[in-house]
């Protein structure tokens, strides 16, 4: 397995949040073993119950917090494109980014849940009590897991997931109007407006539902679309400031070195990709 897979399994008790919405530049399954979470992942807002399973690609900027007083537990395993390289070798052409969707959310309907949790603890196991067969094990499982994932997302049961509150769907829009409009120069005033709320009470209500600021969710969407452009085409770094809305390449890179702990020329540079293609024209 590579650096970085892990795979753990916590119990948090009543009224825990995530410190801080975040990304990483791994893949992460998130299993719900009991308990009740709302997750904020890139623009949209899920509730999960015990049995649901969420797949968050890449650099995708997601945050859990509670809905209600009871405790919940987790499993959580993060991996990359390394330990699952003979599914994408042999499914071509898969995207992992896109692999379930329209929802990124499996609900496992319960005559399903013992082999997913069964799955899981092996994995568990064997990553807790490494020997020379461990990585072996480990990497079965995991694909076992995410063929089964890919197979019951196209033949979902018709069990539904429960509906987000009529804020959390206002915030959800907001969330989806920023990433359609994030090259623009977005005030919060003109995102309040859009779902025609106060910028007060949109402000307030914002972050309780998603984990972000205004402020701060608009500048991680900002870089995550030039983190894209530095990789896959040969935009100058100013020219990629302009097209994602910063105000200058300065602060771009101010805002990206305090983000990613790097300058935007040297993530170019560590990350390399090929081919190259010309920039986007507007």
């Amino acid at each position: 397995m590579s650096e970085a897979f892990r795979i753990t399994k916590i119990h948090h008790e009543p009224y825990f949040n995530m410190p801080a919405a975040h990304l990483h530049p791994m893949y992460e399954i998130y299993y719900l073993l009991n308990g009740t979470r709302k997750i904020f992942l890139d623009d949209s807002i899920y509730i999960l119950e015990r049995g649901d399973l969420v797949f968050i690609p890449m650099n995708t900027i997601h945050k859990t917090s509670y809905v209600n007083d009871r405790p919940h537990e987790r499993i959580v395993i993060n991996f990359s494109d390394t330990d699952v390289a003979d599914i994408k070798a042999s499914v071509p052409p898969v995207s992992f980014r896109n692999i379930f969707l329209p929802e990124p959310v499996v609900h496992i309907a319960s005559v399903h849940r013992d082999y997913i949790e069964s799955l899981l603890n092996r994995m568990l196991s064997e990553y807790e009590q490494r020997d020379s067969y461990s990585d072996i094990n480990i990497k079965n499982c995991l694909q076992e897991l995410i063929i089964f994932m890919i197979r019951y997302s196209r033949h979902k049961s018709d069990e539904s997931f429960q509906a987000i509150s009529v804020t959390d769907t206002l915030m959800q829009d907001a969330a989806r109007y920023i990433r359609t409009n994030y090259k623009k120069d977005l005030s919060l005033d003109a995102v309040a407006a859009h779902v025609s709320i106060s910028p007060t009470y949109f402000s307030k209500k914002f972050k309780s539902s998603t984990g972000f600021g205004y402020k701060e969710y608009l500048i991680n969407v900002r870089l995550q679309a030039a983190s894209d452009m530095l990789l896959e085409t040969n935009a100058s770094v100013s020219e990629i400031a302009e097209k994602c809305g910063f105000n200058n390449s300065d602060h771009f890179g101010t805002a990206f070195k305090k983000a990613k702990g790097i300058s935007p020329l040297k993530y170019r540079k560590n990350n390399f990709r090929m081919p190259l293609s010309p920039a986007p024209r507007e």
